[in-house]
């Protein structure tokens, strides 16, 4: 099946087959119409080398994910299907990138068998998307450096130039609005339980939590940094119970959902009642907070729509338009960790 055959059928000629194919504006919806309902019976796939060589973009994006190193195996990347915050933004940019009429090609950033620049100089994409999870990797500076047409989200340095747009969270304010929120509810001794200490995201979270204390006038912090696990949480607060012979805290903003799931287990274990004696607000808003029980308050740092925002700026990009810095929103989302 050609387009030669795709016009004799549709009773047109083979340019007004592939000017339906492009888009073009000068031709009536009728004869759009018909041309695609013979392509669509016909399932006819334009040749995707031909349009390169017409220098039309390619149907395909790319997505880029860094995930962090597997707890199970430190040399390979961890799963994306070990991270609901991975898998739930996976999804809903594949989804979208579907609706606006392009397929996405997804990789893990760091694997040693993936070479996206091979996969840019071939023209199988011509952009992408990078999901950072905030660290800074030489293998993104390279796509940086190389003049790629990228969206960084969540990367650890706000890059703007004329082919490249970052969207990064404010986690200063997430960790200051978590904080805020806690004490608005009547916390006093409030447990900052971070992940890695080295993550620029997690001193920011962090001095978010110390200037809502000292805004407030609360005298008692403490910061402890381990890993954004679950498990780590959890033998975290164990320890700590240990040293200091109880719970002391009324309240936790812990680093992030797998951190706050981590601190519910461990202290429903000891007795105690979420959030009736001890309030915790997680970080990401993450799928797992509506599995949990209690339902974990969280921060949503990459605010609403977040998919359909990179997506649109990416195709920006791709018709010439220059990149920049944008801030997504922070908001709270509500939910049954934190006492009323």
């Amino acid at each position: 099946m050609d387009s030669k055959l795709i016009a004799k059928l549709a009773g047109v000629s083979r340019s007004t087959v592939s000017k339906v194919l492009n888009n073009y504006s000068d031709i009536s919806e009728g004869t759009r119409k018909k041309v695609l309902r013979v392509i669509e019976d016909n399932e006819y796939y334009p040749n995707f080398s031909a349009q390169k060589l017409a220098g039309k973009n390619s149907p395909v994006i790319g997505l880029l994910v860094y995930t962090g190193k597997s707890s199970k195996n430190g040399d390979l990347p961890k799963k994306i299907s070990e991270s609901f915050y991975y898998s739930d933004l996976i999804s809903e940019i594949i989804d979208t990138a579907e609706n606006l009429g392009y397929l996405v090609l997804v990789s893990y950033i760091s694997s040693k068998r993936a070479n996206w620049k091979k996969v840019f100089e071939t023209g199988m994409i011509d952009a992408a998307i990078v999901i950072s999870g905030g660290k800074k990797i030489n293998e993104i500076e390279d796509l940086v450096k190389s003049k790629y047409k990228l969206v960084l989200i969540d990367y650890e340095e706000e890059i703007a130039t004329k082919y490249i747009l970052t969207m990064n969270s404010n986690h200063f304010k997430g960790g200051y609005l978590a904080t805020k929120y806690l004490i608005e509810k009547g916390c006093k001794n409030i447990l900052h339980l971070s992940g890695e200490i080295k993550r620029r995201t997690s001193i920011q979270r962090a001095r978010g939590y110390l200037k809502a204390l000292e805004d407030f006038n609360l005298a008692n912090k403490e910061i402890i940094f381990g890993k954004y696990d679950e498990e780590v949480a959890y033998e975290l607060i164990e320890k700590n119970i240990q040293k200091k012979g109880k719970f002391i805290y009324d309240a936790v903003f812990a680093g992030n959902d797998y951190i706050a799931y981590g601190v519910i287990k461990a202290l429903e274990k000891t007795g105690l009642k979420i959030p009736e004696q001890v309030s915790i607000i997680g970080y990401d808003n993450m799928k797992i907070c509506d599995y949990t029980s209690p339902k974990i308050t969280s921060i949503n740092h990459l605010g609403n729509n977040i998919a359909e925002k990179a997506l649109k700026n990416l195709i920006d990009i791709l018709n010439n338009k220059e990149g920049g810095i944008k801030e997504t929103d922070v908001e709270i989302v509500k939910r049954e960790s934190v006492k009323k």
